[in-house]
């Protein structure tokens, strides 16, 4: 396999018109160097690397260093989340029936929403590893459907998310991924909403807030369940499912929309793989909450509004 060009529904002419910013001559650049530096199973395309390019604001050395990041990452540290991606893999169509996760375009501001609830409150159905390897696949979908985004802002309603939710939290998969979050990206997350917030929601930020950088947390917006119905009311009404009293679809449609276009990518992202692996994992991790001894911190220093 030499690339994965035949599965972006977008041009680099595309990406060059919207957004002026870009240099030819740093694409070229970075192509040149990744597939000199980047050990892959395939060469990268200029979409890909514009993607990077994007993502960080057009610094041609800080892409370096992501571009190097994210593979590393998903080949070594993050592993359980960029292994065994087969949509059609029964755990993970599974976890999409615990796990509402959709993605709602905000077309006039170039943002995507990505909601995410519990399906099923029953904790021992719930994996985390795996409802995050999910949401990773979604944004990919809509990278290589739409490409450059100004970013992605993460609606995270963590009602029914209890303590028993919390400790099935794997510490060290926990650590990587936000070493990935905040390292190796090819996109902006632009910000976090965690609504109607719960002891369980207070466990996990406590967990991940020592391996957040100041920029993360200041990107992180906290609600709790009596400021939730006023907070939401201040967001597009476009992106907000009808869940919730906007005007989206209901949650359980775009969800079931999200099911079928994993699906009906699924070689992208059997070959993605390939290209990164030589080859295709097809044991999903499963890992849950490790018997850790680390000092969590207390929830003194949560910010709830």
């Amino acid at each position: 396999m030499e690339t994965l060009e035949k599965y972006f529904k977008v041009t680099a002419q595309q990406e060059y018109e919207k957004n002026p910013q870009l240099s030819a001559a740093d694409v070229e650049e970075l192509l040149k160097w990744s597939n000199e530096n980047i050990n892959l199973y395939g060469k990268l395309i200029d979409l890909q690397i514009i993607m990077f390019l994007h993502a960080c604001n057009y610094d041609k050395e800080y892409a370096k260093k992501v571009i190097s990041q994210c593979y590393n990452l998903r080949a070594k540290k993050c592993t359980p989340f960029f292994t065994a991606r087969d949509p059609a893999h029964p755990f993970n169509q599974k976890q999409l029936d615990v796990v509402n996760i959709n993605i709602i375009p905000d077309e006039e501001n170039q943002y995507s929403y990505i909601w995410s609830q519990l399906k099923i409150v029953d904790a021992s159905q719930y994996f985390p590893t795996v409802a995050s390897k999910l949401t990773f696949m979604a944004i990919e979908l809509d990278q290589i459907e739409y490409g450059t985004k100004s970013g992605y802002r993460m609606v995270l309603d963590s009602n029914h998310f209890s303590l028993s939710h919390a400790l099935r939290y794997s510490l060290s998969n926990a650590r990587s991924l936000m070493t990935y979050v905040q390292e190796g990206t090819p996109f902006v997350i632009d910000k976090i909403y965690i609504l109607n917030v719960t002891s369980g929601t207070e466990r996990i930020y406590s967990m991940l807030k020592p391996f957040m950088s100041a920029s993360l947390i200041n990107k992180i917006i906290i609600k709790s369940a009596s400021k939730t119905s006023d907070f939401i009311k201040t967001l597009p009404q476009t992106i907000v499912p009808k869940d919730y009293g906007g005007l989206a679809p209901i949650m359980k449609e775009t969800n079931e929309i999200l099911k079928q276009k994993l699906l009906d990518n699924r070689n992208y992202f059997l070959d993605e793989e390939k290209f990164r692996n030589g080859s295709v994992k097809d044991e999903v991790d499963t890992t849950v909450g490790e018997d850790d001894k680390d000092d969590i911190n207390s929830f003194k220093n949560l910010s709830i509004d």
